[in-house]
């Protein structure tokens, strides 16, 4: 029977295998460190349509599974101890646009730590992985009790970071769940239905259009809104109920709660809807500007 040679060519001992065991005790540790940063940077933002949400996913699971250790802790620090804020949905965008992103709140004082010790566990994998061999000498009992020493000093230090990222990757499951469950109830699907209706181009146009009216009331004549829209943008005002679900302009408007909405006389003992964003609301406007002094022809659908 041939007998088993350690590293450099020395016969195999309990203690060179201890050695042995605990050098791939550590390497899995390390790899369970940087497991858990690359979900956490994968799973921390997912984007894009229903459609396209899941495809996205995965590209960024991929773009991740390619980092280094190195590479892979400093956009944690970038990108999950930083408030990295809202991302509008794309220009094009034609469909609902959902974002789900996880951030840590902390303090400076944190990240400075975190990045201290996370350095010193990204130096400590790499001595292991290219220098540790050179240095142990497994003939020599005090090289073998220096190396053992060594490797439980090495996991004593790195196990804090191992159990630091498993609690924000529970912490991230957690809100991943809260999340998928208030979208799933009744709650949170009339919030995301709001949240599309008042995001549409049509509903920023009519708000924009609002702050712009010429009437020191503050009202703005809802024919006129329709007119200077259907100058600009003609396609918005068509087939309102099979893209929002409602026959009319003034119904969508009732429906987005954004807008005061009422009738007043004309001088012709008719009348006429106006509106004006509700005070309670501050709509951000993302439609490019619409001049007021430009009118279009046409009736507009707005009862």
């Amino acid at each position: 029977m041939t007998e088993e040679i350690a590293p450099g060519g020395t016969p195999r001992t309990p203690e060179v295998d201890e050695v042995l065991r605990r050098i791939g005790r550590n390497l899995l540790l390390f790899q369970q460190i940087e497991h858990l940063l690359k979900h956490l940077m994968a799973s921390s933002r997912v984007e894009g349509t229903l459609a396209s949400m899941q495809s996205n996913l995965e590209e960024r699971r991929t773009r991740f599974q390619k980092q280094t250790l190195g590479q892979l802790a400093g956009q944690f620090v970038d990108e999950l101890l930083a408030d990295a804020g809202e991302r509008d949905a794309p220009d094009s965008a034609e469909e609902p646009w959902f974002s789900f992103g996880f951030t840590i709140q902390t303090d400076s004082a944190f990240v400075e730590q975190h990045t201290a010790e996370m350095k010193a566990v990204v130096d400590a994998r790499n001595d292991l992985i290219h220098h540790f061999l050179p240095r142990w000498s497994p003939a020599s009992s005090e090289s073998t009790e220096a190396a053992l020493a060594y490797l439980d000093e090495q996991r004593a230090k790195a196990l804090p970071m191992r159990d630091r990222l498993q609690g924000f990757v529970k912490s991230l499951q957690d809100a991943a769940t809260a999340h998928a469950q208030y979208m799933a109830s009744p709650e949170g699907k009339r919030e995301m239905q709001l949240s599309w209706l008042r995001h549409s181009r049509l509903v920023l146009m009519l708000g924009e259009l609002a702050t712009k009216t010429d009437r020191e009331d503050g009202w703005m004549v809802l024919s006129t809104a329709c007119n200077v829209i259907r100058q600009h943008e003609p396609t918005e005002l068509v087939d309102l109920q099979e893209r929002f679900g409602h026959r009319t302009l003034k119904k969508l408007m009732q429906a987005t709660e954004l807008f005061d909405i009422e009738e007043e006389p004309t001088a012709r003992g008719g009348t006429r809807t106006i509106y004006q964003i509700n005070p309670r609301f501050q709509l951000q406007i993302s439609a490019d500007p619409v001049a007021m002094d430009e009118r279009g022809a046409g009736q507009p659908a707005a009862g």
